[in-house]
């Protein structure tokens, strides 16, 4: 979907509630699986996108672009939403594939061999969450800084600084590891 396209369709959907379909279907498999990697378990992933959907529907006639694309708007909704789930559970997880983790491999300068993949992954175990939570949608969804700042309510510039910190906080991790 085009940015035109996609602007058309939000004036559509926002004009009838009903004509919201091609959004959803554009959208539908990014978000399911922004939300799955962070469950791991498939009834809740459906259960939040299905919640992500509905927010999103009923707050369209309040969505303005300002510059960004609509899925930052989308991928904030559901991030609010796994945590609004994950703060009554008190848990979080990270569900990190290898594609995944070679991208930030080469971003933390370590080999992709086994073991070093596995320091990756307690690197990661050992950053705060909201730092975690950074990595996570840079990297691991692949969100502009951008559109990152637009997900977490922060400016791009910070986005950037913040990711940047949270990195140099994984090098150290990774650098201690045995």
């Amino acid at each position: 979907m085009t940015a035109e396209q996609e602007e058309a369709a939000i004036r559509a959907a926002q004009a009838d509630p009903e004509r919201f379909g091609p959004l959803y279907d554009h959208y539908f498999t990014t978000i399911f699986r922004f939300i799955h990697r962070r469950t791991a378990r498939r009834e809740l992933t459906a259960d939040l996108t299905q919640q992500t959907f509905l927010k999103a529907l009923l707050g369209l006639a309040r969505y303005q672009p300002r510059g960004l694309p609509f899925r930052a708007w989308l991928y904030r909704i559901a991030l609010n939403e796994l945590r609004m789930y994950w703060r009554k559970r008190k848990e979080t997880v990270m569900d990190l594939g290898w594609a995944e983790a070679k991208i930030l491999a080469d971003e933390v300068g370590i080999a992709q061999q086994e073991e070093e993949m596995r320091m990756l992954s307690s690197g990661l175990g050992r950053l705060a969450p909201d730092q975690a939570r950074l990595i996570e949608i840079r990297y691991f969804d692949g969100l502009s800084f951008a559109e990152l700042g637009a997900v977490l309510g922060i400016t791009e510039d910070a986005a950037k600084m913040r990711t940047h910190r949270a990195l140099g906080q994984l090098r150290q991790y990774l650098a201690r590891t045995p």
